[in-house]
């Protein structure tokens, strides 16, 4: 069944419902491309049989380079890493217009398959997070501060605009302009975010005296920062696209084992769409390999966010918008419409449920 079908008309779609609850058998009824109910148990009609994911988030995204199509062999460093990364020189030099754009194309796409919203890593200082509030109504943003050092006055009207700050590594800034920065935006009750051990194994020790909201990668971690991240409640999002583009890969077994509250992002639009399920595919197949648990994947799309944000500040869905990821099965198990994923995903809009 094609899903613009479901836009034509009352039908029902049966097989799992995956929320904050964990996932169970369940069916959801749509009326002209909008989901009316929400059910406990399988339908015994059903004109399509799916997983419906419900509350998804993706904990970790830079939009902005959406519009950025990057040449071929780049490493890390060279695509990323600032201030002279090409994604960087990419976000300095290209017009306002072109990335609003970007951000409002990533999320229109976004909303398409079936994201609540998205937390994002947005550069250029207050103007950037303007630019992402007037681009989309589903983005948490996260922003950053352009003076090399510490600049009150900067930060406080970045604060003003954004829900709190995402920034690099510690090895990417000085440690007390970090320190600086965490500690301002504790005392507005925002949320602070960071990237950790993507390229290198950094001092976890010093990343959670920041106390974070959650951090982003640990690609290079050890069991015993794992096991710190877990103790400090301290959640991990995990990009395996990403990751894989530069031959990286996050421990997400060992996470597992550690206790570690784990979420998905999809990380920078240049290189991945903002499909989460195709992002929980890669998940999945990166958990079987490690010999993790496989169900734990449906987890990292919506459970551990919503926890993290009301515990680091009452933040409500920006919009209000509820959306349901539908992801078409074959057969019984849930996890074959993950394994077998090839972007057929989508979303529909929840209304009044």
């Amino acid at each position: 069944m094609r899903s613009e079908v479901l836009f034509k008309g009352e039908h029902v779609i049966s097989g799992y419902i995956s929320d904050r609850r964990g996932i169970r058998p369940g069916h959801a009824v749509v009326s002209d491309g909008q989901v009316i109910s929400v059910n406990e148990g399988e339908a015994e009609d059903a004109d399509l049989r799916a997983v419906m994911v419900r509350g998804v988030v993706n904990g970790h995204t830079h939009c902005a380079d959406y519009g950025l199509r990057i040449p071929p062999g780049m490493g890390l460093e060279e695509l990323v890493a600032p201030p002279d990364g090409l994604k960087h020189r990419y976000l300095r030099e290209s017009p306002e217009d072109v990335l609003v754009s970007s951000m409002s194309s990533f999320s229109s796409d976004s909303a398409s398959f079936g994201t609540d919203y998205f937390v994002d890593f947005r550069e250029g200082g207050p103007e950037g997070c303007r630019m992402l509030r007037t681009a989309s109504p589903d983005a948490l943003v996260l922003g950053r501060p352009l003076s090399p050092v510490f600049d009150p006055e900067e930060v406080s009207e970045l604060l003003d605009v954004a829900d709190g700050i995402g920034i690099p590594s510690i090895s990417d800034m000085p440690f007390d302009y970090i320190e600086a920065l965490a500690d301002e935006v504790r005392s507005r009750r925002g949320i602070f975010a960071i990237h950790v051990s993507e390229r290198v194994r950094e001092d976890i020790d010093a990343v959670l005296s920041l106390d974070p909201a959650f951090i982003v990668h640990m690609c290079e971690a050890t069991d015993d920062d794992l096991l710190k991240c877990a103790e400090a409640e301290v959640p991990i999002v995990v990009c395996p696209r990403s990751n894989a583009y530069f031959g990286k890969e996050a421990p997400v077994a060992r996470m597992q084992s550690c206790g570690v509250d784990i979420c998905l992002g999809t990380d920078n639009g240049m290189l991945a769409s903002p499909d989460m399920m195709a992002e929980a595919s890669h998940m999945l197949h990166l958990i079987e390999a490690q010999g993790g648990d496989p169900d734990g994947v449906w987890g990292t799309m919506s459970n551990v966010l919503g926890k993290l944000l009301y515990r680091q500040k009452a933040i409500i869905h920006p919009t209000g918008t509820d959306r349901l990821a539908v992801i078409p099965m074959d057969g019984d198990d849930p996890l074959s419409s993950l394994r077998g994923y090839d972007g057929h995903g989508f979303g529909l809009e929840i209304k009044g449920v």
